[in-house]
């Protein structure tokens, strides 16, 4: 597969001229506008998938090119090439500001946050993050289906007594023969071929973990329900106080091509590792979200605080039928009485502090409404807020609301946080000494 990347970043558009989709195209000029709209055609399941809006236009020299609109979703898709209809490259929707999103999604697995995968796309390993392991217990039960269907059987070796000698363990006869009831009782070695041997059970006991991720809440209903009378079948087949717990299975050059392909399945689930690379994306606005609560679990854990993360503020009493139901600010943070409350939006503010445009103005006074509104719960008199947007470095605006008919304030820190792993400690720490 050709390694071939388009990049673009979320939320923005940007048009990609012959030049740099040659690779994609047929090479004649002459046919560059029906190779585009070719293009857009094969490839319209991708672009769908992300969101993108996709099209041919001519520029003010009257030259042809792809133009592709994003949305809010991040992430990465094949493409195929006009020329051929195979896929030759990949479609990597990025963050606006060159954010280190591959390091930093694997830090919120614990945070109640995963892309969403489509594994019928699939692209080049170096491209993508792995997805759930679901996807590798759905693609070990398949093949499991298939290889006991091949009825695999190998010589086992077992103990059994018998009336007269025929490789026989003479050390254990030896023991119990002093007994005359025992004299014609000989343990003796049986090879016998079956498709009940040691490796067959090393298998079912990964099929029982594959089975186990499948019902698991994280696995999507479709999948468990597709997969409902195929398990159940399975079941029968084993008993799970009887398996032989293993950490490796060993592939032989002997074994049948589905055997070894299902070996090496079970190994991948071993390891809980995958070696599918397919298409995927995440809401961008969320992601950046999760980031900050990330960043906020850091801090109240360093200083013995509580965080709620999207915490529900019923609202209650007859309304009309388009107002509010709640209210959800981004997180809470809690230490002896002291609150925080800490909004994360994913929008430019800092990387454009020097301008005055009066779009900057209308969206900063809502956000900067609404975070107030969600502090205003605090009991407390000085009360605290914070609107996180993410910038190159760390940065930190404080400003102060007070009110001219009481002693109550609200401190508003604007912080600019950085998206990359490399810069969590160093926020945390800024954080700490800032609100410590």
């Amino acid at each position: 597969m050709n390694n071939t990347i388009l990049t673009l970043p979320v939320l923005s558009s940007n048009t990609f001229t012959m030049d740099k989709l040659k690779n994609f195209l047929s090479g004649d000029k002459r046919k560059f506008e029906r190779d585009i709209q070719k293009l857009i055609g094969l490839n319209k399941k991708a672009f769908d998938y992300l969101k993108i809006d996709a099209r041919g236009q001519y520029d003010d020299s009257f030259n042809f090119s792809l133009c592709l609109k994003s949305s809010e979703y991040s992430g990465v898709v094949p493409l195929r090439s006009a020329r051929t209809g195979l896929i030759c490259g990949n479609l990597k929707v990025v963050g606006r500001y060159g954010e280190d999103i591959d390091g930093v999604l694997p830090l919120l697995k614990d945070e109640d946050f995963a892309p969403d995968f489509d594994n019928t796309m699939l692209i080049g390993a170096d491209m993508a993050v792995a997805p759930p392991k679901y996807i590798e217990c759905v693609k070990y039960v398949d093949k499991y289906v298939q290889a006991d269907r091949f009825h695999w059987q190998k010589f086992s070796n077992r103990k059994i007594t018998q009336t007269k000698p025929r490789n026989t363990d003479w050390a254990a006869y030896s023991l119990k023969s002093y007994n005359p009831n025992n004299v014609f009782k000989y343990p003796n070695n049986v090879n016998e071929l079956t498709t009940e041997h040691a490796e067959w059970a090393a298998l079912k006991y990964v099929l029982s973990l594959a089975i186990s991720e499948l019902r698991a809440n994280t696995t999507p209903k479709s999948i468990k329900s597709h997969y409902a009378d195929i398990i159940r079948r399975l079941e029968c087949t084993f008993y799970r106080d009887d398996l032989q717990i293993v950490d490796h299975i060993d592939v032989h050059s002997s074994d049948p091509i589905i055997i070894k392909e299902l070996k090496a399945a079970a190994n991948l689930i071993l390891k809980n590792t995958s070696d599918i690379r397919c298409a995927w994306r995440i809401d961008y606005s969320c992601f950046f979200e999760r980031y900050v609560q990330y960043i906020f679990a850091q801090l109240a854990h360093k200083r013995g605080a509580r965080v709620f993360n999207n915490p529900h503020f019923r609202i209650n009493g007859p309304k009309p039928v388009w107002a509010l139901k709640y209210l959800e600010p981004d997180l809470v943070m809690i230490k002896d009485g002291d609150q925080v409350v800490v909004d994360a939006k994913y929008k430019s503010h800092m990387y454009n502090c020097d301008s005055n445009s009066t779009e900057l103005h209308d969206v900063f006074r809502d956000d900067f409404h609404q975070v107030l509104a969600y502090s205003s719960f605090s009991s407390a008199q000085q009360k605290r807020a914070i609107i996180a947007y993410p910038y190159k470095e760390f940065k930190c605006y404080t400003t102060t609301v007070c009110s001219s008919l009481n002693e109550c304030e609200n401190r508003a820190f604007l912080i600019g946080l950085p998206i990359s792993k490399a810069a969590i400690i160093d926020a945390v720490d800024s954080l700490n000494k800032i609100l410590y």
